[in-house]
Parts: structure tokens; sequence; C-alpha cells
């Protein structure tokens, strides 16, 4: 069966589709041909090239920076985990505000501890590990994890602020999470800046130039 632009019939001259592959159901829905001219076969080898090239270059080469990036990030998570019971502790304990604010008032003070240190935590080593993704992504690791981390210390410095609680309790969770998010991306940037994680180069020869 002849194609037309509107599809195939049964019998008929052919339509100016004839000889190419039936067109898709959802192109047959546009009346403009260039919404049903088809890609050749070689199109998609060609947009990925670069891409092979750019995960072998990646995958072959070694990052001076992520050794002491990961020492560093494991100190740190450990020292804030420390640092988040026992501020809470001496805060909720003494001083008898209820931080942090999500815990609730109902919450005890070593159980309140206990799950703010882990939130610490969990929060470097995730800092730790996009630190990790941007080494071998971006072009420069240590700018783009600044606006992502400094982004990210916003966010959660102002969450406490939006949950129903004691307006105490609310601002020394958000002082805390502010102190200690600031504290963890400026360390991880200065180390990896330290060891060498400047511009990247791409798989053609290229060198992004400016600050890292």
């Amino acid at each position: 069966m002849p194609d037309t632009p509107f599809g195939r019939y049964s019998g008929g001259l052919p339509g100016r589709h004839a000889g190419r592959p039936a067109p898709r159901p959802f192109e047959r829905s546009f009346r403009c041909s260039s919404t049903a001219r088809r890609r050749s076969a070689e199109a998609p080898a060609k947009r990925y090239q670069d891409f092979v090239a750019l995960h072998e270059e990646i995958s072959g080469r070694s990052d001076p920076a992520l050794r002491p990036l990961w020492w560093t990030g494991a100190a740190c998570a450990l020292v804030a985990a420390g640092l988040a019971f026992a501020v809470v502790l001496g805060v909720r304990g003494l001083l008898g505000v209820q931080i942090p604010v999500f815990a609730g008032r109902h919450t005890g003070t070593g159980a309140a501890a206990t799950s703010y240190a882990l939130c610490a935590m969990a929060g470097t080593i995730q800092a730790t590990a996009l630190m990790h993704l941007l080494l071998a992504t971006a072009a420069r690791p240590v700018r783009a994890f600044g606006w992502i981390g400094g982004t990210a210390v916003v966010l959660v410095a102002v969450l406490p602020l939006t949950l129903h609680g004691p307006p105490a309790a609310a601002l020394a969770t958000a002082g805390l999470n502010l102190a200690g998010g600031a504290g963890v991306i400026a360390l991880l940037a200065a180390v990896v800046a330290a060891s060498g994680g400047g511009p990247r180069g791409w798989p053609d020869g290229r060198v992004r130039r400016g600050r890292p």
C-alpha cells in the first residue's frame, strides 16, 4: 500500500512518502511534513560520540583530590555528628530550648540528640558525594559545589522556620543548620581546591579557563 501525507491507503497513486518507512502513530496526527521526517540512522551515534569519549576519559583518569576529599568528608561527618549531639544535649537539657524543632517537645533529649546527629552525619556524607560527582563531571567543580551547596544550606536553614514549634527552637535550629552547613561546604571546597581540583579539560583537548 503506498503512502500519503496522512498515512497509508489502499490503491491509487503513490503519495510523496512512497518508498519511506511508515510514519509512527503520533506522526500521523500532524500534517506538517517536517514533523514526520525520519532522522538518519547515523544521527544518534554522532550525537553521543562526545558523551562516550568524555565517559572514557573520565573513567581512565584518577583524580588526586578524591582521597583527601573522602578522608576530610568522613572526619567532618564524625565531628559534625558529635557536635550536633553535644549541642542538643546542652541546649535542650540545660537551657530548655526544644531543639531540633522537628523532634518535638515530647521527644526525649537523648533521642532528639541522636536524630540530629544522624542528620548532620548524613548531610555531610551527601555533600562529600556531591563533590565527588562534580569532580568527575563538572568543568569547574569547586564553583559548582559552592553554588549547589550554598543553595542547600539556605534551604535547610529556612526549613525550621516553616515548622510549627516554639520560635526560640526554630531560630536555634535554623542557626545551627546554617553554621554547620556553611562550615562543611567551606571545608570541603577548600580541601578540593588545595588538592588541585581545578578546571577540567574536555576530550577534544579544550580546557575551561578561569577559577576552579
